[in-house]
């Protein structure tokens, strides 16, 4: 069984590793509820300024002092989790040492926040972050087997309806359902998957959390892309021409909008390789693209 890891563990990783590249470096300064002592107020001050600047080694070493100076602030925690990963994220890639070190301390903080609240929606957006990058840099062995619990974070962040939001268009809800998107469209829908991973995917739900996401910010190009991939991958699964036609012209009308995200460009030429070839869609995604045959899959389960 274990070699089914592979196939499978592929479309997991990715799917979970797009989430958090979808987010733009603009931090809100406002400090958590009941962060009232005046030193912990000023190290918070100084850590998002220096995160807005992009200073993250410093801008961490503030959080980490957070963390002990204010243990039961579970905004703390996922805001240095968030931290981690975009720390993590500017290393180069052949720094995997480095990477899977911060992108270790990235779930090691949520956890902690989640600790500290269960219902920490943020929390959950940027653990399963964390875990979707820790599987591409690390190795793929472990992806398949936290696919459920990743899904539980995605549905379990969305049902608690989130309002944080950082920056115009940049909230967590909208970016859980982003997550949630990417993640079931990807993810094999195959019967027998649930039963290996606890998971399968679910193109129709999939569409509709990008609707969501839309809904919540429409001027999201990333958004609109996952939504245009969605309907196109639906329609060639399900010989739906009107669905295909739907999804090209969400793609078409991506390259509309003004956008403001570094990722921007990267989305849009994807959205033109879709148009110019449907069959790509269900395996789309901005860290690659992922092709699974379920034949493969069955063979290598044996």
């Amino acid at each position: 069984m274990a070699r089914l890891w592979s196939p499978i563990a592929v479309a997991v990783a990715i799917a979970v590793s797009a989430l958090a590249r979808a987010e733009p470096p603009s931090v809100s300064a406002a400090p958590p509820p009941g962060l009232t002592d005046p030193a912990a107020t000023r190290l918070w001050t100084e850590a998002v300024s220096l995160e807005a600047e992009r200073r993250y080694p410093e801008a961490i070493a503030r959080f980490e002092a957070l963390r002990s100076a204010a243990p039961g602030s579970s905004m703390v925690h996922w805001r240095a989790a968030r931290l981690y990963w975009r720390s993590a994220d500017l290393l180069p890639a052949e720094d995997t040492e480095g990477r899977v070190t911060a992108f270790l301390h990235a779930r090691e903080a949520a956890g902690e926040g989640l600790a500290v609240d269960p219902e920490c929606a943020e929390c959950m957006l940027w653990r399963v972050a964390a875990m979707g990058r820790l599987a591409t840099t690390q190795g793929l062995t472990t992806a398949a087997s936290q696919a459920q619990e990743m899904a539980e974070l995605i549905d379990r962040g969305i049902a608690l309806a989130p309002t944080y939001r950082d920056g115009p268009s940049n909230t967590s809800l909208g970016n859980l359902y982003y997550a949630g998107a990417v993640f079931y469209r990807v993810v094999p829908d195959w019967f027998w998957i649930e039963w290996v991973i606890g998971v399968r995917g679910d193109k129709e739900r999939s569409v509709e959390m990008s609707r969501q996401a839309v809904s919540i910010s429409g001027s999201r190009i990333d958004y609109r892309v996952e939504l245009g991939a969605g309907l196109v991958c639906l329609g060639t699964s399900e010989d739906d021409p009107a669905r295909i036609e739907e999804g090209r012209e969400v793609l078409r009308r991506a390259a509309t909008l003004g956008g403001g995200m570094e990722t921007d460009r990267i989305d849009l030429e994807h959205a033109e390789k879709i148009l110019e070839d449907p069959d790509l869609a269900c395996g789309y995604s901005r860290d690659g693209w992922v092709g699974i045959d379920e034949a493969t899959a069955r063979e290598a389960s044996r």
